[in-house]
């Protein structure tokens, strides 16, 4: 449904932006052109910022000389975790449980403290790094930026890191980095800003797993991306609907209350018993949905039906033809019984090779053309009005001899009998 002309006016994008788009463009509009700000993130967001904010801290402290402590790390992810725990929002399970996730959060920074340290693999560049280049789309030209968790230089072949922590539950295969664009886009910013960059690696630290994923990519697979993004970009200009996309990323939306796929339901839900009783939308669509369990019942019955009228047509068949009657009657209807020889050729549902090799050998024939593909009651037509040429008839009578059986079609109609009383 289109409201309007509806535009969007921003220069700048991330790789989260536009992923924003890519997933729902109704998401988008809510959030960066209509401006609609959500309050609080869920607990697996939240808990993941928590972390990251113990990381910052421990790698800021590695750049100015100071290494904190595992007792120390974890105590920043504490202070963050008490301070902002009563701004989180309820998800699909309801409530989450404060220790529980606490816990969670508290073993990834000691997992990772203790899997990296003394933290000498590597030399931190910068932490939160803001990074960005320019696309341009249509000669108009844009910015794409984001932040770099953590930038660093790796200590044995000096090539750039790019190093990004994730809390997920689950651990992704080696096939899903390797096709990921955000660590690909900041690659992108990095060789923009330090053009002479000959080395740059991507690494995913999955927390809760204590598992490093690492991926490259080819000056070819850049190219293509700049490629992508440019014609994202373009779409998202172009767009004036942004319309809704269902996904399973709908049960964690913030905007579902507001979303035109959710939001009848989400008012319904939140609406006392009595007032949801009198919705005239939910009225409505019950009283469909009934009448649709009717219609299925219905069309149940009729395919009984239908296979019993089968059967029995089967049966007066039998009886005219054992009788030598073309009409039996009944009490007040009777059954003409009709019989009438065609020729009967395979088809591509019920004989797909027999069809294939009677095709193709027509092709090859200068009856194709007057066919244009086989049609068994255009040939058969054509063969019985003898409507070929001689020599085209002799080829129709061999396909006939070939591939055609003849068989009897018994046909029955019901009909009432003029005597029958009204």
């Amino acid at each position: 449904m289109s409201e309007g002309l509806i535009e969007d006016t921003s220069r700048k994008f991330s790789p989260s932006k536009l992923a924003t788009y890519k997933e729902c463009p109704r998401r988008y509009k809510f959030r960066y052109i209509d401006g609609l700000k959500r309050e609080g993130q869920t607990v697996e967001q939240f808990m993941g910022t928590c972390v990251h904010s113990a990381f910052e801290a421990l790698y800021e402290g590695l750049q100015q000389g100071r290494r904190l402590s595992e007792a120390e790390a974890v105590a920043v992810f504490e202070k963050e975790w008490e301070a902002g725990f009563a701004e989180v929002v309820p998800g699909p399970g309801g409530a989450p449980n404060k220790e529980e996730w606490g816990n969670v959060g508290r073993e990834c920074v000691k997992n990772y403290f203790r899997q990296y340290s003394p933290f000498d693999k590597d030399r931190t560049v910068a932490v939160e790094r803001r990074v960005g280049f320019p696309v341009e789309v249509e000669a108009i030209q844009y910015t794409l930026e984001g932040f770099i968790d953590r930038l660093a230089i790796s200590s044995d072949d000096e090539a750039f890191e790019i190093h990004d922590y994730k809390t997920a539950k689950s651990l992704p295969a080696q096939s899903y980095v390797d096709q990921d664009w955000q660590l690909a886009l900041y690659e992108i910013a990095v060789r923009h800003q330090w053009p002479d960059t000959k080395t740059v690696r991507l690494k995913w630290h999955y927390v809760r797993h204590g598992k490093t994923l690492t991926s490259t990519r080819t000056a070819e697979q850049r190219d293509a991306l700049r490629s992508e993004v440019a014609a994202l970009i373009g779409k998202l200009k172009a767009d004036h609907e942004f319309p809704t996309h269902e996904s399973a990323l709908c049960n964690w939306c913030e905007y579902r209350s507001l979303c035109p796929l959710f939001s009848h339901g989400e008012r319904l839900e939140k609406a006392p018993v009595e007032l949801r009783s009198r919705d005239e939308g939910r009225a409505a669509v019950d009283e469909l949905a009934a009448l649709e369990e009717q219609r299925k019942a219905l069309r149940s019955q009729m395919k009984e039906i239908e296979a019993r009228e089968d059967s029995i047509k089967e049966r007066v068949i039998a009886f005219a033809t054992k009788g030598g009657y073309q009409v039996v009657s009944g009490t007040h209807y009777e059954a003409a019984v009709t019989a009438k020889d065609q020729l009967k050729f395979p088809t591509k549902s019920e004989s797909p090779e027999r069809f294939e090799r009677l095709e193709a050998e027509l092709r090859e024939t200068p009856l194709w053309k007057s066919v244009a593909h086989f049609d068994a009651h255009r040939f058969v037509d054509g063969w019985k009005a003898k409507e070929w040429p001689a020599g085209l008839r002799a080829l129709a009578d061999g396909v006939v001899e070939r591939f055609a059986q003849r068989v009897t079609e018994t046909a029955l109609r019901l009909r009432r009998r003029r005597d029958a009383d009204d």
